[in-house]
């Protein structure tokens, strides 16, 4: 089927939405401006203030913006999209800014189409923004585009985040969105948007903001730091589908298993939207990059240190070591964790820095996410626990008061490092609103002052679901692992 007739027949079955079609709708709009925004924010994310001599590849290139932006920036761009309404766009801001400009293609093609992206060169940075989540094969994706970078090259992508069954949800709303007749989509569409603009704004009300919440609209090209439009981003978020998304930790680890370092995060795992990320690649293929997550959700990857060259023992255990510069204390307990998972309590290393990974610990690694370690400190919670409202329970930890998020310090949302584990397993989503914790659950929780709220992972009175709940975090003093 060739590429044209594919992306016709998926959105006659309700399946693609024409993201080309809104786009066009927002060439429009597009002021000089948007443009300068759109043209500060790649010198922000790609910290550098020219892209002069550089080559740049625009992946899903959408209405062309940012196209525009590399190209007046100086680099040579080649821009591709696989919707021929998204082509014609990127083409018409070529046709109005860079007329018959030999360093600027604009080209129709699919990121899954490896014989297309063959015929492309490696390039400098490759750029693709909300793009890979709305191919219906995203792994593919990132596997078809790490070629495209090479060392020493940049990758800044955009990706949907995860949260659980919230996202879930949204899923279910693009699906049904796409597949109504064309006349009531826009009143679906308006009906979304018009619940989410209330709860914005009696947000805004509460806080006697009127004003604030107007100027939200008008303001929203320089607050969105890319110059779009709220409206069409709005069709957008409701109409985009295929729709896929990922954990930060997901991504960073896809792309660290293939030499890809990360140089920038913006992390938004406490919202809806993507994301985003600009990896450099030291390393080809199938070479691991390891790297610490600032503000992860996973305790061993807040907090971690990883097992270095680890080494087979005779009775299937493990024995590895953690380097000097690594900063943990004498005297602490030692927990090993893959991912979310907690395998157990281990001996500390010795005075070599080495550490022994018992056999019963290592049958339980399961894929190639590295084994972390962690020196801490663990408490049992015992109940009962105190039902709230909703799916929210509490426990009573004054004796943690100290490294709880508070309304007082900048970072008060992402400040404590008590993380909750539901038997082996840490519950997913630390640092969570007490609204979501209510409504959601799913393992949403927050170290709040005196108290550690908290869901179950299935939403199971924790007094009656025969599971054991932990509280683990680091040992006091210890720091972050430092990242490149």
């Amino acid at each position: 089927m060739s590429i044209v007739v594919g992306h016709a027949s998926e959105v006659r079955r309700g399946i693609r939405f024409e993201f080309g079609k809104n786009w066009r709708r927002f060439l429009g709009t597009l002021t000089d401006e948007r443009i300068a925004i759109a043209e500060q924010s790649l010198v922000e994310y790609l910290q550098q203030p020219r892209l002069d001599g550089l080559r740049f590849l625009d992946i899903g290139s959408g209405s062309g913006l940012f196209s525009l932006a590399a190209r007046r920036l100086g680099a040579s761009v080649t821009s591709f999209d696989y919707d021929p309404q998204s082509v014609a766009c990127t083409a018409e801001l070529r046709r109005r800014y860079f007329p018959d400009d030999p360093r600027w293609r604009v080209l129709r093609g699919s990121v899954l189409d490896r014989d297309f992206l063959a015929r492309l060169e490696p390039t400098d940075i490759v750029y693709s923004w909300g793009v890979l989540h709305h191919t219906g094969a995203m792994a593919t994706a990132f596997a078809n585009i790490e070629p495209l970078v090479p060392i020493g090259g940049l990758l800044f992508i955009a990706i949907y985040n995860d949260l659980g069954v919230v996202t879930d949800r949204w899923w279910q709303i693009k699906r049904r969105y796409n597949a109504l007749p064309r006349p009531l989509r826009l009143p679906y569409a308006l009906g979304i948007i018009g619940a989410c603009e209330m709860r914005i704004l009696a947000g805004h009300v509460r806080q006697r903001d009127l004003r604030g919440y107007l100027r939200t609209w008008p303001d929203y090209k320089r607050s969105s730091v890319r110059g779009m439009s709220r409206w069409h981003d709005w069709i957008d978020w409701i109409g985009g589908f295929p729709y896929e998304r990922a954990t930060v930790e997901a991504i960073i680890d896809n792309f660290a298993a293939n030499g890809f370092r990360l140089a920038k995060l913006v992390d938004r795992r406490s919202g809806y939207g993507c994301n985003e990320f600009v990896f450099r690649r030291e390393a080809p293929r199938a070479t691991w990059i390891d790297q610490s997550i600032p503000g992860s959700r996973l305790l061993g990857r807040r907090f971690g240190i990883a097992l270095r060259e680890p080494q087979p023992e005779a009775d299937g255990g493990l024995t590895g070591r953690v380097g000097d510069d690594q900063p943990y204390s004498q005297g602490a307990r030692w927990f090993a964790l893959q991912e979310e998972h907690l395998l157990g309590e281990i001996a500390a290393p010795d005075t070599g820095g080495t550490v022994r990974i018992p056999p019963a610990f290592a049958a339980a690694l399961a894929g190639p996410a590295p084994l972390r370690l962690v020196a801490g400190c663990m408490e049992s919670v015992a109940g009962p626990f105190v039902h709230q409202s909703g799916h929210m329970w509490q426990i009573f930890a004054p004796q943690l008061c100290r490294l709880a998020d508070n309304a007082h310090t900048p970072n008060r949302h992402h400040q404590s490092p008590v993380f909750v584990f539901e038997d082996e397993r840490q519950l997913a989503f630390p640092h969570s609103n007490h609204a979501d914790i209510r409504s959601q659950g799913a393992g949403r929780f927050s170290h709040w002052g005196d108290h550690i709220y908290f869901s179950t992972s299935d939403g199971s009175d924790p007094n009656r679901n025969d599971r054991l709940y932990r509280l683990v975090y680091p040992q006091s003093g210890m720091r972050l692992v430092k990242t490149a």
